[in-house]
């Protein structure tokens, strides 16, 4: 039987190097998509013979595994028989969840009986990084509207890295920002109270960030991470209040973090809420990620 132990913060270490492995870019294979999520679906974890293995309670409450991170493909089919014998053992139904499509013909093969179900509310939005950077062309012409009229309105506006030293500014931007703009979604408190948890853990999370200042203060913020040529977004916060806030801070958190090999920026999902669909659709992603729940059931 596997031996699953609760995910804390102090497992960041041991479970960042195991995320280069992954080749899908999405983001429940980086630690902001592990770690800010761990407590809303139970996240527990194992190590065995060197494959990273998760088990969580998945959506509907049933407990699933994920895709085991491995450096070879070997690894990945021990990690497999050990999960089929773990069930076997518990008396639990095999259900992997947030399968990413170019895993799925593996998981077909193996299980050739298994009802696969994408979850379009959980598909990851992946841009172009050079399409956020310029913002060229027609179809970007309400990105550019919106950042000329927040340039108006706050023409000495500037770009931070979140450090040490204004950490506690953006932590009381953060608080104002959660009273103002609170949703009552259960989603919604979980991010929420996350958030507020990566901002006092900055440094054991490990991740990068920034914030547009004007008017004397912060109007808005980002924080990410990145894996292999993927920038992930986490953390994007703005003050509505100024139009145009949100796209500046996608525009400069990527001109001060982009690096050459960033090809892709991953956006995350839109969890079926109409609004942030509409949103993440009008910056028009390269493609959509698909995730699926593999349900293979009694062994």
């Amino acid at each position: 039987m596997l031996n699953f132990k609760p995910l804390t913060l102090d497992d960041i270490p041991t479970i960042r190097p195991f995320l280069k492995y992954q080749q899908s870019r999405i983001c429940d294979y980086s630690v902001g998509g592990i770690f800010m999520w761990r407590e809303f679906f139970k996240t527990r974890y194992t190590i065995y013979h060197g494959v990273l293995i998760f088990q969580v309670r998945y959506l509907s409450g049933v407990t699933a595994f994920t895709v085991p991170l491995s450096p070879n493909p070997e690894g990945i089919t021990i990690a497999l028989e050990a999960i089929e014998q773990h069930c076997r053992e518990t008396n639990l139904p095999l259900v992997f969840c947030t399968v990413p499509e170019n895993v799925l013909p593996r998981f077909r093969e193996r299980y050739p009986s298994a009802f696969i179900q994408p979850s379009r509310d959980w598909f990851d939005y992946l841009y172009l990084t050079e399409d956020l950077l310029s913002f060229r062309g027609k179809k970007y012409d309400g990105q550019r509207n919106h950042i000329n009229k927040f340039r108006k309105m706050v023409p000495d506006y500037s770009f931070e890295e979140i450090t040490e030293e204004n950490l506690p500014q953006v932590c009381e931007f953060y608080d104002n920002f959660a009273k103002l703009y609170e949703k009552p979604s259960e989603l919604a408190r979980e991010e929420s109270s996350k958030v507020k948890e990566l901002l006092r853990n900055y440094d054991k999370y490990g991740l990068f960030g920034g914030v547009i200042k004007g008017d004397g203060k912060i109007i808005s913020m980002s924080i990410g991470e990145r894996v292999n040529d993927t920038l992930f977004v986490h953390v994007e916060k703005a003050d509505i209040r100024y139009p145009g806030a949100y796209q500046v801070i996608v525009q400069e958190f990527l001109k001060h973090f982009a690096q050459e090999r960033d090809t892709y920026v991953n956006r995350e999902e839109d969890v079926g809420d109409p609004g942030l669909r509409k949103s993440k659709l009008s910056y028009h992603p390269t493609t959509l990620l698909e995730k699926s729940v593999v349900l293979v059931g009694d062994l």
